[in-house]
């Protein structure tokens, strides 16, 4: 089930942040690549490397001290580890709180 957390990361990734993956990925893979794209972001367009960050909920605290203690390259593979380690724990959360309408009995409930 984790790989499958970290596949469903990769599809919102190749989304929300343009990065381009060939089916399934590994974690060093996907890390790798959107390291090479938050780097781009940074130099290019520094807006959507905020929006970005803005979009996967990161902590700033966490990015800021990542930015502080570390230095290039290794800030990139950071943020990166951080971004997927923030969309994976949210896609858990919505599997685990996930209720079919089903379960509902009360048509009242059913907004």
């Amino acid at each position: 089930m984790p790989d499958q957390y970290l596949q469903e990361t990769g599809v919102w990734l190749q989304e929300h942040a343009g990065i381009r993956l060939s089916g399934s990925v590994s974690r060093e893979e996907l890390e790798k690549l959107l390291a090479a794209k938050l780097e781009m972001l940074v130099e290019k367009d520094f807006q959507q490397f905020v929006l970005l960050l803005y979009q996967v909920d990161v902590s700033e605290q966490k990015v800021k001290a990542i930015l502080a203690e570390q230095h290039y390259p290794d800030v990139y593979i950071s943020i990166a580890q951080l971004i997927i380690a923030r969309q994976e724990e949210k896609i858990r959360s919505r599997t685990a709180y996930r209720q079919p309408p089903e379960s509902l009995t009360d048509d009242e409930e059913k907004w």
